[in-house]
């Protein structure tokens, strides 16, 4: 490190601090030494999603009758008035993509303590079309998949799926339109087929709502060879 640079780290940067000091995102307390975007305290107030949770067990069913994917994991519950959505929306919004690797980072551990998803060939993060990615400039379940990936040391691939469709948002559609708006949204690539083919993937999203774009992506990875498509994701909707 060049003198000009130790200067600026150990003078303009903490000024800086001092002028804009570092707070939680969620309750906007003061951030200590040793935490970053998000207090400790708001990590462990964040609500954990469980098994027994009415939106896990539909989806669960929603995702068994379809028969795409096998199984499922996620860490939070999406709550409307949740600092998990306060989170979730400064990653994918505001640029803070680095809250993304800790998402993935909390969603790696779920996957190194369950028995069907740590010896998985690779990490598949749901694609954005190419308009959605230009405009946004990054896509926040790359960032998410990045973090799990330091987790579990399971490859994070981009090639091998893509969103070939403009959608619109699913926020506001119901599960019928949701269907209709993803359905043969997704393609696997012509020179990544052979690379799915007979392969235990791994398809990673930021929020779990109703499926409907998870199952569209693993009916076309199926479709071409996967042998096994299972999902990870930071919330699911609650």
């Amino acid at each position: 490190m060049t003198f000009s640079r130790r200067i600026f780290r150990s003078l303009i940067l903490p000024l800086k601090d001092f002028i804009y000091p570092p707070v939680c995102l969620t309750c906007s307390s003061l951030l200590k030494e040793n935490e970053a975007l998000v207090c400790a305290a708001c990590w462990m107030g964040f609500r954990r999603a469980s098994p027994s949770d009415g939106a896990w067990m539909n989806i669960r069913e929603r995702l068994d009758s379809e028969g795409q994917v096998e199984d499922f994991l996620t860490c939070f519950v999406f709550e409307k008035e949740g600092g998990i959505k306060d989170v979730i929306h400064h990653l994918k919004y505001k640029n803070i993509r680095s809250i993304g690797e800790r998402l993935g980072h909390e969603a790696g551990e779920l996957i190194m303590a369950s028995p069907s998803f740590p010896d998985a060939d690779y990490l598949l993060p749901v694609p954005l079309h190419k308009l959605t990615l230009r405009e946004r400039g990054y896509n926040q379940s790359e960032h998410i998949a990045s973090g799990i990936s330091e987790i579990t040391h399971i490859p994070k691939v981009t090639s091998f799926l893509e969103r070939k469709k403009y959608t619109r948002s699913q926020t506001k559609l119901n599960p019928a339109e949701r269907n209709r708006n993803v359905e043969g949204a997704f393609e696997v690539p012509e020179d990544s087929r052979q690379f799915v083919k007979g392969k235990k993937l791994i398809l990673v999203d930021d929020v779990i709502t109703t499926g409907s774009t998870l199952g569209a992506c693993a009916a076309e990875l199926k479709k071409n060879g996967a042998l096994h498509v299972l999902v990870v994701s930071a919330a699911i909707a609650g």
